[in-house]
Order: C-alpha cells, then structure tokens, then sequence
C-alpha cells in the first residue's frame, strides 16, 4: 500500500470525530470498491482493485455472464468519492452527481450517499463483513 493511501485512511479515520467516537476506518480500497458498486448496482466484493497511480485507483468488476471486463478509475477527496470509467471523464463537473461516503455505527457500515443534480438524495448502507 502506498503511503499516501495509509495517510489518506489515517486522515480519514480521525477528520471530524472527536477521540470519544472515533470509528475504525475504512481502507480508501473499501471505500472505492462500494462506491463504485453502489453506482454501478454491483456486489462490493466483486470490485478488484487492480493497480495505483498516485491517488487513483483502477478498479474492474467481471461480468458472469460474459467475462466482459469493466474498468474504473476512483480517488477520494475528502467525503467526497470521484470517479470515471476508463477510459472516460472524471464525475467532478457540476452536472454530474456528487458521491459522498460516511463510516456509521462506530464503524460497522458504510454509507454511500449520492446527490444528484435536481438536489434529490439516494443513500445506500452497507455493512463491514459485506464489504470486506
């Protein structure tokens, strides 16, 4: 793991809890895989983080029912998870959704929430051992 994935999973850990109700992180790889297959209406565990870049991640899900191989890009800026297909664009753009995530229950889930463009909210929570 790179080094600058471990601060980002520190800096993650601890920005905006106070030490009472610190939550144990969730890994930028985790974070990256259930967003995306929050977005794409996929199984987390079957996103593969297959290599790095700096800050980005590539990820590709296998389909089953041809073995069609889907590549993604995915960083995290903040709460904020940015993505693209790949190859494709960056969804950072003011027309795009804005996804964001949040550790709950002291840790046991993730929350991936996304707002789109009309400020309407989808959210979708996802626990620990269904990710990892």
């Amino acid at each position: 793991m790179h080094l600058s994935f471990r601060l980002i999973t520190f800096s993650m850990l601890f920005a905006g809890l106070s030490p009472a109700s610190a939550a144990p992180a969730f890994e930028v790889e985790a974070i990256c895989r259930t967003a995306i297959a929050a977005i794409m209406d996929r199984d987390p565990k079957m996103m593969k983080v297959t290599r790095t870049a700096g800050d980005v991640l590539f990820l590709t899900y296998d389909r089953p029912i041809d073995n069609f191989i889907w590549t993604y890009r995915c960083r995290i800026d903040g709460d904020r998870v940015v993505w693209a297909s790949e190859p494709g664009r960056w969804r950072e753009g003011p027309k795009d959704d804005k996804i964001l995530f949040e550790v709950v229950d002291a840790g046991k889930q993730l929350r991936i929430i996304a707002i789109r463009r009309n400020g309407s909210r989808a959210q979708q929570l996802f626990d620990r051992a269904k990710i990892l």
